[in-house]
């Protein structure tokens, strides 16, 4: 459902304010480690036949690199994030010029509500929207989110503050799986997820904090954070291929490979 993603060079990404449980201004970022690690990425996505089209970071916006978060986009529209922390908030704007200047249509620019893009949403199929609430993103944005298309919307309320962000403790790996992390949810949200068709694989507490579920799926191929050893062996019994890149240096900025990529759904 998408041939292409946006990610952002993270030439000056550094750890130098706290919003998230795992950042600390006491962890010093390994820059050239950290472009080492995203130069990866971007190849090991490339190798399954998804393009990447890049933003240049701004040097005052460390956080730029978390691409994900940048929006929500739906076909031509990219329904804009609206950031909940100062520190974030000028991101919108950059975002906005690289959409517009790509020619896409930027909606959502004045909503009240915040909305973190993709870290709290993302498409099964073009039929069904995950849309994540709680930390980051607030249940009224998905009211004007819905009148982008016809696709049903599962609401999905975080309550776990370590898994702020849905795609912290949930993966779409394609239209009729995902992985998850259960408690990350409340439990009405529990109910609703399991009541939707779609076979959700519960990953252990371990693997859920070294962010297995901040992954990416292309296919059948799975790309993962190092140290999840136990999800990686779960998944290749199934028969995906997993792919596992070191995120070390992001994950110190409360992300890891799915955080640092925007996909561009074909919706």
């Amino acid at each position: 459902m998408f041939s292409r993603v946006l990610m952002t060079r993270p030439s000056h990404f550094r750890v130098v304010y706290q919003i998230n449980p795992w950042m600390s201004k006491e962890d010093d970022v390994d820059r050239k480690l950290a472009i080492k690690q995203w130069e990866n990425l971007k190849e090991t996505i490339e190798e399954t036949g998804v393009s990447v089209e890049v933003i240049e970071q701004r040097e005052d916006l460390p956080d730029m690199v978390f691409a994900c978060n940048s929006g929500l986009s739906v076909g031509n529209r990219v329904y804009l994030a609206n950031f909940r922390h100062s520190e974030r908030q000028p991101e919108s704007k950059v975002f906005a010029d690289w959409f517009r200047d790509h020619g896409f249509e930027v909606v959502g620019s004045q909503s009240p509500f915040y909305f973190e893009g993709g870290g709290d949403s993302c498409f099964s199929s073009k039929d069904k929207l995950w849309a994540g609430f709680g930390y980051r993103s607030q249940l009224g944005a998905y009211d004007e989110i819905s009148k982008l298309g016809p696709f049903k919307i599962v609401r999905c309320q975080l309550v776990d503050p370590r898994f702020y962000h849905m795609d912290t403790c949930f993966c779409v790996l394609d239209e009729h799986t995902a992985l998850w992390y259960p408690d990350g949810f409340s439990e009405e949200s529990q109910l609703a997820m399991r009541s939707q068709g779609v076979e959700l694989i519960p990953v252990c507490l371990a693997d859920a904090e070294r962010f297995v579920c901040n992954a990416v799926a292309i296919g059948r191929t799975v790309i993962v954070p190092a140290g999840c050893d136990a999800t990686k062996a779960l998944l290749e019994g199934r028969g995906w291929r997993v792919v596992v890149c070191d995120m070390s240096e992001f994950l110190k900025g409360g992300g890891a490979c799915q955080c640092l990529v925007m996909k561009l759904w074909d919706i």
